[in-house]
């Protein structure tokens, strides 16, 4: 079965003006729609339950707590809204160099794939995900 077909295809994000629509499928959608759920507040959409709510942590300090907090929340997010993966690990990071920054690292597989995926969302307690 092709990839497409098991993941689905969607419009690309962020829009761009152009003729036409660009589109994404197979485990490029996969990793949008992840993006989708982190970016996404709780009854933002049709789904009261959709989405992580990452920027209730905005403007929070970047300290252990925050980080476990945040861990955790894009974890229940993840497998509650995204049933296309096996999560196999959410680690939530410091950035040495800038004290607003935490690094969103998740680790995946696809359901008919062995080989692991990683995405790593930057974070900033000041901006949100850029």
């Amino acid at each position: 079965m092709a990839n497409g077909v098991i993941y689905g295809k969607g419009i690309r994000f962020p829009l761009i003006l152009s003729r036409r629509f660009d589109w994404v499928s197979g485990d490029d959608a996969v990793a949008q729609a992840i993006r989708s759920i982190l970016l996404t507040d709780p009854g933002e959409r049709i789904n009261p339950e959709y989405g992580a709510g990452l920027r209730r942590f905005l403007f929070a300090q970047n300290n252990l707590s925050t980080r476990a907090l945040v861990r955790q929340t894009v974890s229940d997010a993840l497998q509650r809204d995204e049933h296309r993966i096996e999560l196999i690990d959410v680690d939530v990071t410091a950035d040495e160099s800038i004290d607003t920054l935490m690094r969103i690292s998740i680790v995946y597989r696809l359901l008919d794939s062995p080989t692991p995926q990683n995405l790593v969302f930057p974070f900033y307690l000041d901006k949100g995900i850029l």
